[in-house]
């Protein structure tokens, strides 16, 4: 199990944010995000290889206006891997 904190940003505040415990071997990164955004009440941004790259790489992976096909009233959605040690 790991917990992925997701948080929406504007003007670099926190204005609403979640943690969720995720099984990694079960659930695919889509149905995590689909699942956070759902209990944040905003849409489900498209999901590109960089966004899975980054997350990856940094454990950490940023989601900007553009990337919602519907409008959204903050600068940015952000997830991020918290560490259990």
């Amino acid at each position: 199990m790991i917990k992925i904190w997701g948080k929406i940003l504007s003007h670099d505040k926190i204005i609403k944010d979640t943690t969720m415990l995720v099984d990694e071997k079960s659930t695919t990164f889509f149905d995590m995000l689909k699942n956070l955004c759902y209990s944040l009440n905003i849409p489900t941004p498209v999901l590109l290889d960089k966004h899975v790259y980054d997350f990856n790489l940094f454990n950490v992976c940023l989601f900007k206006p553009d990337d919602f096909v519907e409008s959204v009233i903050f600068d940015k959605f952000m997830l991020e891997l918290i560490n259990n040690d």
